[in-house]
């Protein structure tokens, strides 16, 4: 026997021997072949099929055969070339018969393995080295950003590989060379049934044209399955081929002999693919009976007979057999195991039909003929019903907005295709209602990743006040299934614009009423659900009110405790909270209870709303201790809370106890409350290491939930810290992840671009991208744009965007509120000149009255929002919002000196505290007390300035602090033990503890080191003291993320100091504030480096030497400038961080360095101390203990060189500040 034959039936002939030849021609085997002798019919065989080696004429004993030796006596013919296929790429690829043998062959692995390589190649090409220049490092990120969402499935290149036929390619013997004995018998059958695969296996991949062609083939085919004897004819595998093959050949013998093999084939054996092969030739030869039978077999058989389902329903809807395809509809529910999940799989495959709005257009006609046959039953309803919603859904997702917004007219009436289905509907006459309240369920109840309905509730509302004008009791189903898509979409509707035509929730529950005397109990708690989770309080009230008459039962009044604090809770009311779980408390303990652990939940969420850590902790324990078993919504507020100071060891602490208290999985949303923590601490690289993990352990089940939202921490981290290459490529990695993006994300990306003055990139990213990606853009992402075009000098374009926003009915949230107001101010100041009346300043009356209207319309659904809070500050309180919107408008006319307006805006921040019923009316958030002392700053009140001062530092040490997380008690475990492996982060603080007369107040800073390599040092290391004497003790620990909130009111209290000449307490100040463990940001620092020089006397010694301690470490260098200074133009960006002439254009948040001002002032003063030098000092009256911190010009050079050299290099600027500083004497 031949080596490169295969060695059972089943198997692939070897691929190195494997070589095509040209078909067989039909009608080249023996006619009548059982008048042949068996010894006649092996020689026709043999002369018209394969060629074979030659065999020796010696004969064995009979039964016996030849071994082959291995190789052909002949070369091989021109057949040997024909078994090649070329490529789409330019390789030649040999591919095997796949009879069941799926392994890969040698060719195939090598080949398969390249094309694998280029592939990775190309997708995983190495990171192109990013520009320099922001802006193009942002066109970059908006370009991979718009090209990502074009390019979200991987694509493959399939080859097309013609597959040889086995045993062509042997040589034909002489016709004197045949045997008839049974062993040659038995090889000759053999070679027969290959002969028959390798035929079966060719014309399943060729196409046929020619119908006579089709049918020669098919001919010879059945000859050499007929000439099989009985067994090799009823191989399941062989017969599985034959329907298979003989399914595409289009002619009758082909249909009737397959349709045979089908019956003839076990029930057990069918596969899908032999039912699919049946089907087709039963719809061909429109045997519908067949068909249905078979349809029923294949959904009982197998597991993916949906796969026939979807195939028999598709050839029912385009050829328009509406019957048939109910009745295929129908036999799936009855058979379908997996309940609704396996409906909506039916109907998701039914969306995919192209024009699918056409078919229910013919779908209509039918139903018309129906009813007026009176042949109309419920199944028609439901189906039709049904179909028309999937047809409208497809034609919404398939047209733009724009071209969806144009089918309707003035009135809502839709029109085109849409218009013309429901005048069809019209003519239901009494079975319209049932029709209307089926396609309204199926627009509503639509569960697919890319389905909005904001896009659907235009022919949802038409739908449904063509059903309100019938005289039909609607259901209450779809009442309710109205009510709940209402209330999850309410905020992105355009209701305002469409009220007269258009669904709303108080006109549905007055037809709730209407039909049915009341609002349902589910309805009810639906409603109150949602009034507390949007701070409606009015609305909650009421229904809360109808609720208890209605449902008195304890029992019925248990499941809205929470939904009560819940709303309080919303509304950053926490006293209001604690009074309504009081009140939950006494009644359950009328019923000797306590009230449920959701109660619990809320309240501790209402104590995060406020930021009260310490209640929030106390609130847990009391949880624990009445023998509650607390969850992931017990935990998770507190988290937040201690991930919002960056206290990482405080959420570990509680991660771990939690794992030991609930024992079940973690959720993902406390890996997000560790990554918050750690990046307000500084710790974004090792936010990236957790997130590896928690990625690992989302895909391995450890941990449950979307990754999506942990992203979206990392990736805002990078974009507030202005890296936009570690912003780029943490998007890269989670497109590589493949996990999904939401708003966010886009939020995050906008942020990214917004800082580096690249807004209308950003704006494309709100307004193409977003809207292609099926986000709704929220107020959010507007107030992120419109503060980018702010920043950038642009106040017109943002009230444009404004405009944009309000055009497209966007609710406006406190963000947009706040930044819309500040634009306002920007332009009204802009086109306004200071103009006296009297002796006070014009105001911004304009702004003013914008003010007014916002604060007009605003309520404490604003404190509700769920968006990020974005401008608020610290303070969540009631104060937060109306601050939010004054703060600027109060610093604007205090630089104008318009003090009056200061007055009145102030009064109308009380007035809305009031309304809010606020109990902190004395106790300004820190932003708004920064905002009041620039207006005594201007008007030289230095009393109320140290007064808010006062009021600024006790804020500070209330949310600065550190509240330590203490062992729950139920939990029995070690928290040295339980605790997770985060990295702990070092800042890192100088090393000097005495540098010419003033030392470190904390013993742990002065052990702290700073690296003198450490290009971006955290304000965490600012930790160096200007005070005299003694140490101080110890200070408590502050939280790394609110370190920082004092560098705003500090800045003017140091002004004030300074215009005082009180430069001792300007240096005891800022000795407490460093002892206490405050950090100054980069401006205030330069802030006190130009007041110790401009003191009196000018403590240039203690300038210089602070400076060259902690800015100049991270001075990159002046930036090229000619002699005239006209080779270098200072960006607007470097201006706006006062980095004019410098080699830096952006400072991350904590990063410091010398400003262009400061170091023009070190100049100054340096001349100055040369002067008094040369000219002899004389002593001063206020100079008393100060004469260290003045020092000599020899002191200053060898403390501080290197910021000597730089003040020295400084480019010679035709500029006023270096005219007035450096130039006055000359």
């Amino acid at each position: 026997m031949p080596l490169d034959l295969p060695l059972r039936r089943c198997d692939s002939p070897r691929l190195d021997s494997v070589q095509a030849s040209e078909p067989a021609i039909a009608g080249d085997g023996p006619f009548l072949d059982f008048l042949y002798p068996p010894q006649a019919l092996a020689l026709l065989k043999r002369s018209s099929g394969h060629q074979w080696e030659r065999r020796n004429a010696r004969r064995l004993p009979e039964g016996f055969i030849r071994a082959s030796r291995g190789y052909a006596s002949r070369a091989r013919g021109r057949g040997s070339q024909t078994g090649r296929s070329n490529t789409t790429d330019g390789s030649t690829v040999n591919e095997t018969r796949n009879t069941g043998d799926t392994r890969a062959s040698p060719v195939e692995e090598r080949h398969n393995g390249q094309h694998g390589k280029v592939r990775q190649k190309e997708s995983h090409r190495p990171k192109d080295e990013m520009e320099s220049e922001a802006s193009v490092r942002a066109e970059r990120l908006l370009s991979e950003v718009n090209d990502g969402r074009k390019t979200k499935s991987n694509t493959t290149t399939s080859i097309s590989v013609d597959v040889p036929i086995a045993g062509s390619h042997y040589d034909i013997p002489s016709a004197t060379e045949f045997s008839d004995s049974p062993g040659d018998l038995a090889e000759a059958e053999s070679r027969t049934t290959d002969r028959l695969h390798g035929m079966l296996a060719q014309k399943r991949r060729v196409a046929h044209e020619d119908p006579t062609k089709q049918l020669a083939a098919t001919q010879r085919v059945v000859e050499l399955y007929d000439s099989l004897d009985a067994a090799r004819k009823h191989d399941v595998r062989l017969r599985i081929e034959m329907i298979s093959w003989l399914s595409l050949q289009r002619n009758s013998e082909a249909d009737v002999r397959c349709a045979a093999l089908y019956h003839a084939l076990p029930v057990k054996s069918r596969t899908l693919e032999v039912y699919q092969s049946a089907l087709a030739v039963f719809l061909r030869r429109g045997l519908h009976v067949h068909a249905v039978k078979l349809h029923r077999e294949a959904l009982k058989n197998i597991q993916n007979g949906i796969q026939v389902t979807k195939t028999f329903f598709a050839y029912a809807v385009n050829e328009h057999r509406w019957q048939l395809a109910m009745n295929v509809h129908a036999q799936y529910r009855l058979q379908n195991a997996q309940g609704p999940a396996g409906e909506e799989l039916f109907w998701l495959h039914v969306s995919e039909t192209p024009q699918l709005i056409r078919k229910a257009l013919r779908l209509a006609d039918h139903v018309k003929g129906l009813h007026k046959a009176l042949t109309i039953n419920e199944q028609v309803r439901r189906f039709s019903g049904r179909f028309y919603a999937e047809a409208l859904i497809q034609e919404f997702e398939t047209n733009n907005t724009v071209d969806v917004a144009t089918t309707y007219d003035a009135k809502g009436i839709p029109q085109g295709s849409i218009g013309h289905l429901f005048e069809l509907l019209d003519h239901l006459d009494d079975d319209a209602p049932r029709f209307y309240e089926r396609l309204i369920l199926s627009l509503v109840t639509q569960k697919r990743a890319n389905y909005q309905y904001p896009r659907m509730h235009r022919i949802v509302s038409y739908a449904y006040l063509v059903l309100r004008k019938m005289q039909h009791r609607i259901a209450g189903g779809v009442l309710m299934a109205l009510l709940n898509t209402l209330q999850k979409y309410w905020a992105r509707l355009r209701i305002q614009r469409e009220l007269h035509h258009s669904i709303t929730v108080p006109g549905l529950l007055a037809d709730w009423r209407k039909h049915h005397g009341m609002v349902s109990k589910a309805g009810m708690l639906r409603l109150l659900s949602w009034y507390a989770s949007s701070g409606r309080q009015a609305s909650f009230n009421n229904t809360l009110t109808r609720y208890k008459e209605n449902y008195p039962a304890y029992e019925d009044q248990k499941a809205v405790l929470a939904s009560t604090i819940y709303l309080h809770a919303r509304r950053c009311d926490l006293l209001k909270a604690q009074a309504a779980f009081d009140e939950a408390v006494n009644l359950a303990a009328q019923h000797d209870e306590i009230p449920p652990l959701a109660c619990w939940n809320v309240l501790i969420h209402a104590y995060s709303r406020v930021d009260d850590l310490e209640g929030g902790l106390h609130r847990l324990h009391a949880l624990v201790d009445k023998g509650l078993k607390p969850d992931e919504y017990s935990f998770h507020p507190v988290m937040e809370m201690l991930a919002k100071r960056g206290d990482v060891e405080g959420v570990s602490d509680l991660i771990a106890q939690y794992d030991a208290l609930a024992q079940k999985k973690r959720e993902v949303a406390f890996t997000g409350s560790l990554l918050t923590a750690l990046v307000n601490s500084d710790g974004i690289d090792e936010a990236e290491d957790v997130l590896k993990d928690a990625i690992k352990e989302v895909k391995t089940g450890q941990v449950r939930g979307s990754l999506t939202g942990s992203f979206n921490i990392v990736l805002t981290g990078h974009a507030l810290r202005r890296d936009i290459d570690a912003t780029m490529r943490t998007y890269r990695w989670m497109k590589t992840e493949g996990i999904r993006m939401d708003g966010n994300t886009y939020a995050a990306l906008i942020s990214a671009l917004t800082t580096h003055r690249q807004t209308d990139a950003a704006y494309k990213i709100l307004t193409t991208i977003m809207q292609d990606e099926m986000l709704e853009p929220t107020g959010f992402h507007y107030a992120l744009v419109m503060t980018g075009y702010v920043n950038a000098g642009r106040s017109a374009t943002a009230l444009e965007v404004h405009a944009k926003m309000r055009e497209y009915n966007i609710q406006p949230t406190a963000s947009s509120n706040a930044i819309f107001l500040k634009a306002r101010a920007l332009q009204e100041r802009e086109r306004s000149t200071p103009v006296h009346d009297g002796k006070y300043v014009t105001p911004l009356n304009q702004t003013i009255n914008d003010l007014r209207n916002v604060l007009n319309a605003s309520s404490g659904r604003d404190l509700a929002s769920k968006e990020p809070g974005h401008g608020r500050g610290l303070d969540p309180t009631e104060s937060a919002i109306p601050a939010a919107y004054i703060n600027f408008l109060i610093y604007v006319h205090g630089r104008r000196r318009c003090f009056v307006a200061v007055k009145l805006l102030y009064k109308d921040y009380l007035k809305k505290l009031e309304q809010y019923g606020g109990e902190n009316k004395n106790r300004p958030p820190l932003p708004l007390l920064a905002a009041l002392m620039t207006v005594h700053l201007r008007a030289k009140e230095y009393s109320e300035v140290e007064e808010c001062w006062e009021i600024a530092r006790e804020q500070a040490d209330q949310l600065a602090k550190v509240v330590p997380v203490s062992q729950l008690k139920s939990a029995n475990v070690n928290p040295a033990e339980t605790k997770l492996d985060v990295p702990q982060l070092q800042p890192p603080a100088s090393s000097d503890a005495q540098e010419v007369g003033f030392q470190i107040n904390s013993p742990l800073l002065a052990k702290q080191q700073i690296p003198p390599d450490d290009t971006t040092i955290s304000t965490q290391a600012v930790q160096a003291l200007v005070t005299e004497g003694s140490q101080q003790p110890s200070a408590p620990k502050l939280s790394p993320a609110r370190q920082h909130i004092l560098s705003r009111p500090l800045r003017f209290y140091m002004y004030a100091l300074a215009a005082q000449n009180r430069t001792a307490d300007l240096l005891s100040t800022v000795a407490k504030l460093f002892g206490q463990g405050y950090t100054l940001d980069n401006r205030t620092w330069n802030v006190f480096i130009e007041l110790l020089c401009q003191a009196s006397p000018p403590l240039v010694l203690l300038a210089f030497t602070l400076t060259e301690r902690f800015l100049i470490p991270h001075f990159p260098g002046w930036a090229p400038v000619s002699a005239n200074g006209a080779a270098h133009t200072p960006n607007p960006s470097a201006k706006t961080e006062g980095l004019e002439y410098i080699r830096a254009r952006y400072l991350r948040p904590g990063q410091l360095m010398p400003q262009y001002r400061t170091l023009v002032i070190l100049g100054s003063a340096l001349l100055n101390l040369r002067r008094t030098e040369a000219t002899g000092r004389g002593r001063q009256d206020n100079a008393e203990g100060m004469e260290k911190y003045v020092g000599t010009v020899r002191q200053v050079r060898l403390q501080a060189p290197k910021t000597v050299f730089a003040v020295q290099s400084m480019p010679t600027v035709d500029d006023a500040l270096q005219n007035k500083l450096l130039r006055r004497s000359r």
